[in-house]
Order: C-alpha cells, then sequence, then structure tokens
C-alpha cells in the first residue's frame, strides 16, 4: 500500500483555496504579541459645552423688579379712579374749558399770601374724602352743601358739606377756636352775617388762627382785622370766573348738627 506524503514544510493545512493565514481572535493570538491598550474618549470641548447664562438672568430679574417698583408707585401716587380722594394728577392740570380748572386768577395771585391748586374732581360720593388740603378747597363732595348764606356755625362742620358751597361760589372762613376768641371772633363774624356766599365755622388745628377757603384758593392770616380778608372776599366770593357752579347757596335739607368732622351728612 502505497505512503501518504507529508506535506511540505511550511505549507498550510487548511483550505488550499485561501492564500493567507486566517486570523485568529481568541486568546491564542495574543501569544506573543502585545496587547493593544482600549481606545481614550477625547475630552469634551469646553467651548462647546452649554454653560448657564447666569449674567442675562440676573440682568433680566433686574428689570422686571424694577419695572413692578414704577408701576406701584404709579399706582400709589395716582388716584385718579378713586372717587374719595382729592384726585389724580390728570385731574390737577389747567384746562381752559373746563369750569374746575380755569387759569390762577390775576387779582386773587396779586393778594399777598393766597395758594392756588386746581381742583378738577367734583363728584358726589358718600363717606369720608381724602382731601389734599386743610382745610380743603375743592375735590369730591357730600350731595348736600353746607348753608352759606350768611351763616356762622358755631360747632365744627363737616368738610365734605363746606367743600359743596365753595363749588356754588362760597367764601368759608374757618378759625382755630383755641386762639381766636372774644372781639377777634367778633370781628370774623362782621364780615359773614347778613352776606350771601359766606360761611363762618371753627375749625380745629388749624395751623394758623385764621384761614379762608373759595374753589382751589387759601389764606391764611393771623389775625381778623388783616386786610387781606376783605380783599380775599371781594375778589373770589360769588366770582364768575372761580365758580364751578352757579348754584343757590341755600340748602334747606342741611342740618349742621348732622354734619361733623369725619361725619358728612349724606341724606335730606
Amino acid at each position: 500500500m502505497a505512503q501518504r506524503k507529508s506535506p511540505p514544510a511550511g505549507k498550510s493545512t487548511g483550505n488550499r483555496g485561501s492564500s493567507s493565514p486566517s486570523r485568529s481572535t481568541g486568546p491564542a493570538a495574543s501569544k506573543g504579541a502585545p496587547a493593544r491598550p482600549p481606545a481614550k474618549k477625547k475630552p469634551k470641548s469646553i467651548v462647546n459645552q452649554k454653560q448657564t447664562p447666569w449674567g442675562l438672568i440676573i440682568t433680566t430679574i433686574a428689570v422686571v423688579a424694577f419695572a413692578a417698583a414704577v408701576v406701584i408707585v404709579v399706582i400709589a401716587t395716582s388716584g385718579g379712579n378713586d372717587k374719595n380722594s382729592a384726585g389724580g394728577s390728570g385731574t390737577k392740570t389747567v384746562n381752559k374749558d373746563d369750569p374746575y380748572r380755569q387759569p390762577e386768577l390775576a387779582a386773587a395771585k396779586a393778594i399777598q399770601g393766597v395758594t392756588y391748586q386746581v381742583e378738577g374732581q367734583h363728584q358726589h360720593v358718600d363717606g369720608v374724602v381724602k382731601y389734599d388740603a386743610s382745610p380743603p378747597v375743592g375735590g369730591n363732595h357730600s350731595q348736600l352743601w353746607a348753608n352759606c348764606t350768611g351763616t356762622v356755625y358755631t360747632t365744627q362742620i363737616a368738610n365734605e358739606n363746606a367743600v359743596h358751597m365753595l363749588e356754588h361760589g362760597a367764601v368759608w372762613i374757618t378759625y382755630n377756636p383755641d386762639q381766636v376768641k372774644g372781639a377777634e371772633l367778633t370781628k370774623l363774624e362782621s364780615y359773614v352775617k347778613g352776606q350771601d356766599r359766606l360761611a363762618l365755622s371753627p375749625y380745629a388745628g388749624l395751623k394758623q388762627p385764621i384761614s379762608l377757603q373759595a374753589w382751589g384758593y387759601q389764606l391764611f392770616v393771623d389775625n381778623a382785622s388783616d386786610p387781606r380778608i376783605a380783599q380775599f372776599i371781594a375778589t373770589l366770593k360769588y366770582n364768575p370766573k372761580t365758580t364751578p357752579e352757579q348754584a343757590s347757596c341755600n340748602d334747606p335739607y342741611f342740618k349742621a348738627d348732622k354734619s361733623t368732622p369725619g361725619h358728612p351728612q349724606e341724606n335730606a
């Protein structure tokens, strides 16, 4: 029997059709060769990382806080829609077409010490009104007005009833009862008694002994003999240029004992 020839040395006993030795992936392949180190992950670029925009956030918060503060201030200082306040800036501007917001009268301005402020609000309201002057010189008021037909009141009347008579062209004289007595009080009464569009009443806590009020106008004096009292009355009493509403000064429904500070008479 013929013997099988051994293959020549160096030749593979594998698939003869393969011209290159096969590469093993098993552990045997690593014998005799250095191990390949594992691939390292590329570090993330700092430039490409998303960063929190703290500067923009802080700026936005500051802008929003400032805007909120502005809104709060505007709301707090305006009162244009509050019937029981003296009114917002919109009612404090001169308007020649509005009888309540006329320019200051030159003859009144010529009297030393007279002050003027536009009083554009004039609605009839219930309750106590927060006025911007003491005594007040205009603004929203009670529907009932205090009699101003030369009336001398012995007790203090409510601001809300007194302001309504100013709207009708009255001059309202007030005095501090702790400072004006005797002959001084008698002198003040002489200006008022029997004179239409005039009224006199005590006013507790008055900063000076005597004050005079017309719609928008005011004058403080120290004594009843001051000549400016007569000048104020002659200039502003029922003056068509300073009287917003041409109406009677007699109110048969008004009762002085029902009108006290903080408690205006509101109904007949």
